[in-house]
């Protein structure tokens, strides 16, 4: 029998303690060759809103303010990504595509060791964090010619911190998320309902208080250099319409193909391709009451369930989910905010469902986007596309249901068994 050294006793220890090492490290060069494909255009001249970045980075860089002296589409946090690739001084897209890749290399790492976090199998590890580090390719240009992958890599780490105990800091990222993209305020009530449950009220207040804390510090500067501008920027883009790539909007557009309706699709605030006609302002509120009634299940379900960390989990890919897919807002690059979470889910379903929903985006962005904008054929793989996100809502929402289980049925079904924990515990320490 070999003799065991110190030094695999060594190796040993570290790979149970990092499990996610090898399988993230294998994910890795899939990340790279799929974000390398002509399609994706990690080496490519950019797309999408490429020519907006290129122009407010610019901006900055010369001194200019956000909301003050130019119209800036997006949250305060945004300015970051931003600005950053306008200080090389060059090559402005290159540089944005290696921030955003960086980003997408950090975010899976963090879905890593989030999986460990969760104990899944090893087996599990290796074919999510593959499929995962894919999903860029198969969304297409507009996963790294955006910068949706950072909120993306706050959400993660926060999520990550949220599950390893570190409650404060986990408030604090998704803060700095809220700052960027506000999406990942639909995590704050769920981290809530855990922190009182686990740690008490008192420091669920602290937690709440301190994420409150980052987004105002992010959000002061700008708001007290410019308080028209920053004011403006926040009512203009509460006040969008019904996007075309919205579900809502596919569902009107589809009625139009059949000749119950008449819509069109109109440029309105700030930069939004939106459709207009007969019933799509109803539309467009339904879409946010459906929003919000997405919300409440998933806050309701998972509050009647254990807290363990793969229900948080469940609930935090659900939450996010749900906002996607019925939100009267959709653009592409909102996938990507999926890209950390639906992989964390049991089963394979979510995920499947996730890389179908990329795949068929694909179908009309970017090389379609003009037909859809004249309410084409091509509406009809946007409506596809839409009821697979809310597939993803429902393969994600519906184990916190299969799951759910307050606390005082648990107590009375182990009266009903005559479970005595006291007397439980005597025995098994008597000899």
């Amino acid at each position: 029998m070999a003799a065991v050294t110190p030094e695999a006793v060594a190796g040993a220890e570290r790979h149970a303690s990092h499990p996610w090492r090898k399988p993230f490290l294998l994910a890795l060069p899939l990340l790279l060759a799929g974000c390398s494909q002509t399609w994706v255009q990690l080496l490519g001249p950019g797309m999408g809103d490429m020519h907006l970045y290129v122009k407010y980075g610019r901006h900055m860089a010369h001194g200019l303010m956000p909301y003050k002296s130019f119209f800036f589409d997006w949250p305060p946090g945004a300015t970051v990504p931003v600005l950053l690739p306008a200080l090389a001084g060059h090559g402005y897209t290159d540089w944005f595509h290696g921030i955003v890749f960086a980003c997408a290399v950090g975010t899976l790492l963090l879905t890593a060791a989030t999986l460990a976090q969760l104990h899944v199998s090893r087996e599990r590890m290796y074919a999510v964090l593959a499929v995962s580090a894919l999903l860029p390719c198969a969304l297409g240009a507009i996963s790294i010619n955006s910068f949706d992958y950072w909120p993306a890599l706050f959400t993660a780490a926060a999520l990550l911190a949220l599950l390893s105990g570190r409650d404060r800091l986990g408030l604090a990222l998704l803060g700095l998320g809220i700052a960027t993209k506000v999406y990942p305020v639909v995590l704050v009530p769920l981290a809530l309902i855990r922190i009182v449950r686990t740690r008490g009220p008192r420091e669920a207040s602290r937690c709440f208080a301190l994420c409150c804390a980052v987004v105002t510090t992010v959000a002061l500067p700008f708001l007290v250099a410019a308080p028209g501008g920053f004011t403006t920027t926040t009512i203009e883009q509460l006040k969008r319409g019904l996007q075309m790539e919205s579900l809502g909007a596919s569902v009107v557009m589809a009625l139009d193909h059949l000749g119950l309706l008449h819509v069109h699709v109109v440029i309105g605030k700030p930069y939004s391709l939106d459709v207009v006609g007969p019933g799509a302002g109803l539309v467009s509120a339904l879409s946010t009451l459906f929003v919000l009634a997405a919300l409440a299940f998933v806050y309701r379900a998972y509050a009647a369930g254990a807290d363990d960390v793969q229900r948080f989990a469940t609930a935090a890919a659900a939450a996010v989910a749900g906002w996607v897919a019925f939100n009267h807002v959709l653009s592409p690059q909102f996938l990507v905010w999926l890209f950390p979470l639906v992989p964390l889910v049991a089963g394979r379903y979510a995920l499947g469902l996730l890389a179908a929903s990329c795949l068929a985006t694909m179908t009309w962005s970017p090389g379609r986007f003009w037909e859809l904008a004249d309410v084409g054929g091509v509406s009809w793989f946007v409506l596809t596309r839409n009821l697979l996100l809310v597939g993803v809502f429902v393969t994600t929402a519906l184990p916190l249901l299969q799951t759910r289980k307050p606390r005082r049925s648990r107590a009375l079904e182990a009266e009903k068994e005559g479970f005595e924990p006291s007397r439980q515990t005597f025995i098994h320490l008597t000899p």
